[in-house]
């Protein structure tokens, strides 16, 4: 906000600057000259800021990655002493989720810029929403994900995940058909997958055969078109989001398949920055 009325203060200068220094009060020469003075005042403050939001996002980022690199070494040390089952896994997603406590602490700067960008707020609910989520704390992240820019389909999801569980069914089917219109062909996947995979919860078939149909034709997602056909011949059973990979399991609405293998797989994801560029 204050980068813009500086740059607009400063147009305004030039503007009249320009305008009554000549007696043929040269609007085209003015206009130009506020055009030139506004960019010149909002250019370097705007980089500057952007600069600052950066290294905070990247500092999270870091800390999490530290975090998730310390989880999987002390996986492989308990699963080498033969420690598994409910317990164990509690132990890790408790660990995991005071890491990432711990990097959410580190977006609080965020708040001091966005007097200079009006979009930090939003890039700060966004970052900070998804990381909630993704410790299932929903309560805490329903606010903030309501506020998020939705530049991916995973924060569309997230969002409509949270109207399901809060049975907000009306404002789920319009994100979802706001999602689909932004996101198009295979970038629409997830919300086809997802929105279908409510509509069966709730028994809604002939609707789920519905989307699924639609997703199949305008994604050409091969899940899309298994679990169409899965519906349509009577296998409601077989359906499964499964294969749509860790975007789905990101919605924490299934448990993904453990691995004795490769515990890291569960932790060592790709970090995703959402609304950040």
């Amino acid at each position: 906000m204050i980068t813009l009325i500086l740059a607009l203060g400063c147009a305004i200068l030039a503007w009249c600057g320009i305008y009554f220094s000549f007696d043929s009060r040269p609007w085209g020469w003015a206009s130009t000259a506020a055009i030139a003075a506004f960019l010149a005042a909002s250019a370097p403050i705007t980089l500057m800021v952007r600069k600052r939001m950066e290294r905070i996002f990247l500092a999270v980022q870091t800390k999490i990655l530290g975090s998730q690199e310390q989880l999987r070494r002390k996986v492989l040390a308990l699963q080498h002493k033969m420690q598994s089952g409910a317990k164990f896994q509690s132990r890790i997603e408790k660990e995991q989720a005071e890491s990432i406590r711990e990097a959410i602490e580190l977006l609080e700067p965020v708040k001091d810029l966005q007097k200079w960008n009006l979009l930090a707020m939003r890039q700060y609910n966004t970052f900070k929403g998804q990381l909630l989520f993704q410790i299932r704390d929903f309560d805490a992240a329903r606010p903030l994900l309501a506020k998020a820019l939705v530049v991916e389909p995973l924060t569309a999801a997230m969002q409509m995940v949270l109207m399901y569980k809060n049975e907000e069914m009306k404002e789920l089917e319009k994100t979802f058909y706001k999602g689909t219109g932004r996101f198009k062909d295979e970038k629409g996947s997830l919300l086809y997958g997802l929105y279908s995979w409510i509509l069966l919860k709730e028994n809604r078939l002939d609707e789920a055969i519905a989307i699924l149909d639609e997703g199949r034709k305008k994604c050409e997602n091969p899940v899309l078109e298994r679990n169409w056909e899965h519906l349509v011949n009577g296998r409601s059973k077989r359906f499964s989001n499964a294969d749509l990979g860790e975007q789905w399991f990101a919605l924490h609405l299934e448990s993904m398949p453990q691995q004795r293998v490769r515990p890291q797989d569960q932790f060592g994801g790709k970090i995703r920055r959402g609304g950040f560029r």
